[in-house]
């Protein structure tokens, strides 16, 4: 398949190799596709990705746009391209994993990123979508992965603070750990602590928790795992039964629902938001709506 344009975004102030792996890439792909316009574009500032990919989306006929990146930049470049095609846009996604967990591409690809891209192959997946308030105001977001509550944006706001490396990765999550407290949600018109609710479109998150059974990218529905509140030590001994042999899915669902109590952290993929009090937050699918290589 021929794009009007390959655009590769990258971020030059990475804790990773964002910006090394986009530039080989980009001489990878210039290799094998002497006449294909290919762009080599640095993300400024949190966000610019998301303004990067729709504004390219928009000016150009059939683009398609990587994210050489971790979970969080995905995610910006997909809520850019998902704006731009509900304006009539027809973009491709690509990412080129260059982050700690990297959770969508370990998830979904099987072949080199260069082999895929020669061959033109893509395909349409599943996205989850997030309707809230925060700071007063309403928020839509799209996830390509998962959608966290407790535990995983807890311990991901950490994470984000510290450029990282084996050992204090360990080291912060197991303070955070120590430190968790549950979080408050009105789920199914019920008060209750919980320590974490994940609603996942993968199976496995951080490369080893598998958080649910095997699930598809393209069936219309998501998984739905709640770790109601423990002590530390059951809540240790969970997580270690999650990387060992994993947990099953409390439900199987197209949509859900809960209300926030006080201000509350989410993650979505590797993003972290703060929700407002009393927010009705809705989770919901939307079927094979992003198009990407895999």
């Amino acid at each position: 398949m021929k794009y009007s344009t390959i655009a590769i975004l990258y971020n030059p102030n990475s804790t990773g190799s964002s910006d090394v792996l986009a530039k080989k890439l980009k001489d990878d792909l210039h290799a094998r596709l002497p006449k294909q316009k290919i762009q080599l574009i640095a993300t400024k500032h949190a966000g610019h990705g998301e303004e990067l990919a729709y504004s390219i989306a928009k000016e150009s006929a059939h683009p398609l746009i990587i994210s050489s990146s971790g979970d969080g930049g995905y995610h910006e470049v997909i809520n850019g391209l998902l704006k731009a095609q509900r304006e009539g846009a027809t973009p491709i996604a690509g990412l080129l994993p260059a982050g700690n967990a990297n959770d969508h591409y370990h998830n979904l690809h099987e072949e080199d990123v260069v082999d895929v891209i020669i061959k033109g192959s893509h395909r349409n997946i599943d996205v989850l979508k997030l309707i809230g308030t925060s700071k007063g105001k309403a928020i839509e977001r799209f996830g390509h992965s998962y959608i966290g509550f407790g535990l995983t944006p807890h311990v991901g706001k950490e994470l984000n603070k510290t450029k990282l490396n084996v050992f204090n990765q360990i080291w912060i999550v197991a303070k955070s750990l120590m430190d968790l407290q549950p979080v408050r949600l009105v789920v199914n018109n019920k008060s209750r602590l919980y320590d974490s609710i994940i609603l996942s479109n993968i199976d496995k998150m951080s490369k080893v928790l598998k958080v649910s059974q095997p699930s598809r990218v393209t069936d219309g529905k998501f998984e739905v795992t709640i770790f109601r509140r423990r002590n530390k030590l059951k809540l240790i001994i969970l997580l270690f039964k999650t990387s060992l042999v994993g947990v099953k899915e409390d439900a199987q669902v197209t949509e859900f629902s809960l209300r926030t109590v006080n201000k509350t952290l989410v993650q979505i993929d590797g993003e972290i938001t703060n929700l407002d009090e009393d927010s009705l937050v809705t989770i919901s699918i939307e079927k094979q709506l992003l198009n990407c290589i895999v």
